[in-house]
């Protein structure tokens, strides 16, 4: 198995939460993106980081500083995800969303919401790891998560309440 095929093939076997990240240009324009690449990077202080890509339509508006709301999607949420990763000019269309007090978009439904700003930016090849430290947020544990694994989504709702 070459090094790709490996990569894609262990990764294609790892469950990953779905995410939206979703932030604004400097004249205001919304901005988002799907992520399986969301994760915890410390408690104290609270931060997570992501990846993407640096000639996603997103990257320009994630630089230090820029404030972020990070989406952790639910089961029923399938189609938000494919809209955040779809056609740019699209992904703010229609009542999925709402602009915040800042400004920033807030998707609707979610099974939890942090609001952030990010503290570093690390550039990888064409690629780009970026931390946010957390400023606040709120959960909504009744709703369940949604996953991708095997190239598809799952809800693992079933596994929670054993």
């Amino acid at each position: 198995m070459t090094p790709n095929e490996a990569f894609l093939g262990a990764f294609a076997l790892h469950p990953a939460g779905v995410a939206v990240i979703t932030g604004v240009t400097a004249s205001g324009k919304p901005v988002g993106f799907t992520a399986t690449s969301l994760t915890s990077f410390s408690a104290i202080p609270p931060r997570a980081s992501f990846n993407m890509s640096q000639l996603a339509s997103s990257y320009r508006a994630l630089s230090v500083g820029s404030k972020v709301v990070l989406h952790f999607l639910a089961e029923d949420q399938v189609g938000v995800s494919a809209r955040m990763s779809g056609p740019s000019n699209e992904r703010f269309e229609g009542d999925h969303w709402v602009a915040d007090d800042n400004g920033l978009p807030r998707l609707h439904g979610v099974r939890a919401m942090l609001t952030a700003h990010v503290v570093s930016v690390a550039e990888v090849g064409d690629n780009a790891a970026v931390i946010v430290q957390i400023d606040g947020g709120e959960t909504n544990p009744d709703r369940r998560p949604l996953v991708y694994v095997e190239r598809a989504f799952h809800s693992i709702g079933e596994a929670l309440e054993n």
